[in-house]
């Protein structure tokens, strides 16, 4: 189901002798130099078998576990739940940007099964001072140097800026399944209605500032993950003084208090105002107008901005499980995988966004390409149209090699050659593992061969 737990496992292989000894020596200054500038996250009360996670690794919680040490200094993605069962439970967590020797102090709120930041501001600086003077330093593990270089290419281009602007209110990502039953689906549907009629008017009145542009929207009005109706927060709630309103039975769960993920808005198909049925035409197979409109209208022309939304939505996904992030992530991918003028015009992007895409396949888990969710097999016809429109004649160099990568991942994949996988279209085959083994392998992908 869409709402399973994606699993993660690192594969040790054979090296030489002297590469072992070289990256041994480069692991040890990489922790000299962490001991120096690393970060720690420590956290209070965590009950014993809980589950604690900080970007890649995962651990299930002992009785002397009190946070992680080591840290590199940047973007990181702590998640947590009740349990470390795979099915049924719950998770949250949320982006955590560190600065060098910063210590982020949190504690186990039982009430909610969340980490939360102590109320007190004075208790908080106390308990910094103490990982700083190495008080816990027998209860923290350290951070896990062989997933960093991985995480950092995961997160290359998300900003601390960017994911600001994307995270909810309360900063807290819950996991979001997108299963419902029919009775669901047509309660909702109900109450969706005159939603949808509102957003209705707000397009028309937009529509009416904006037509300059001479477009007009073609198909029929599609939700988007920012425009699905969500429960309300617990601090909404707090504030209006109303209590948490139920669907009952008729809505999942796990999907309540999901919290916004507040992601830019991907355009839909359209087509120009009086064209012509080639016109139309082009506008479906070629993408880029829509492109070049998103990026000057959500990331004031800073075309890497969307590479960074992109790897966002992809951990908002993968490690927070939540729907909505996997709706951004597919939906981004394919209008960039669709924009074949644009690559000529914006050779840096393309570039940035073959690097991207090959680290999140190099690094998916291996049920992933087999999940009901991507079942339909859109990360290969993405991939398929990627590598078409960035290996053609007159393209820079650096894209092209980075494509040329692409194209051999996608091969290793899928166990069969592009020009093979193209032709079977829908029809091309899922990842299995025969042996019943995890597909991830974490430590092939070589990024710094990219360039």
């Amino acid at each position: 189901s869409s709402s399973r737990r994606l699993k993660l496992r690192s594969q040790g292989t054979a090296v030489p002798a002297k590469a072992a000894e070289a990256a041994m020596q480069q692991r040890t200054a990489e922790v000299e130099r962490l001991q120096e500038r690393g970060c720690s996250v420590l956290c209070l009360d965590c009950p014993e078998g809980m589950l604690f996670g900080i970007d890649y690794a995962a651990f299930t919680v002992g009785p002397r576990f009190m946070g992680v040490k080591l840290v590199p200094p940047g973007l990181h993605y702590i998640y947590t739940s009740g349990s470390c069962e795979d099915v049924g439970v719950s998770r949250t967590g949320f982006f955590l940007f560190m600065r060098p020797q910063e210590v982020a102090v949190f504690r186990w709120d039982p009430a909610v099964e969340e980490l939360v930041r102590p109320d007190n501001a004075d208790e908080e600086a106390r308990y910094a001072d103490g990982v700083r003077g190495f008080d816990f330093d027998s209860n923290l593990g350290p951070y896990p140097l062989d997933l960093s270089s991985q995480w950092a290419e995961l997160t290359r281009h998300a900003s601390a800026n960017l994911v600001s602007r994307i995270e909810p209110v309360s900063k807290v990502i819950r996991s979001k399944r997108a299963e419902y039953d029919a009775a669901s689906a047509a309660t909702l549907a109900k109450e969706e209605a005159g939603a949808a009629a509102a957003r209705a008017r707000e397009r028309e009145e937009a529509a009416a500032v904006d037509g300059e542009d001479g477009m007009e929207d073609e198909s029929k009005p599609q939700e988007t993950p920012q425009e699905t109706p969500q429960q309300p927060k617990a601090d909404d709630d707090a504030m209006t003084g109303a209590q948490p309103q139920s669907k009952s039975e008729n809505q999942l769960e796990s999907n309540m208090g999901a919290g916004t993920l507040f992601f830019s808005v991907v355009p839909r198909i359209r087509k120009a105002k009086g064209a012509s049925p080639s016109e139309t035409t082009h506008l479906h197979l070629d993408r880029s107008e829509q492109l070049f409109q998103m990026l000057a209208k959500e990331y004031k022309d800073d075309e890497l901005a969307i590479i960074g939304e992109l790897q966002i939505a992809y951990v908002a996904f993968i490690l927070g499980q939540n729907y909505d992030g996997f709706e951004q992530w597919r939906a981004l991918l394919q209008l960039l995988c669709g924009c074949e003028a644009a690559v000529g015009r914006r050779p840096e992007l393309f570039a940035e966004l073959c690097r991207a895409f090959f680290a999140q396949l190099s690094q998916a888990p291996g049920d992933l390409f087999g999940d009901d969710l991507t079942k339909e097999n859109f990360m290969g016809s993405c991939a398929l149209s990627l590598i078409e429109i960035c290996d053609a004649e007159g393209l820079p160099p650096k894209l092209r090699k980075r494509c040329g990568k692409l194209r051999e991942l996608v091969q290793q994949k899928f166990g069969i050659s592009v020009e093979d996988l193209a032709l079977l279209g829908e029809d091309a085959p899922q990842i299995v593992d025969v042996e019943g083994r995890d597909l991830v392998d974490l430590g092939d992908a070589d990024f710094d061969d990219m360039d």
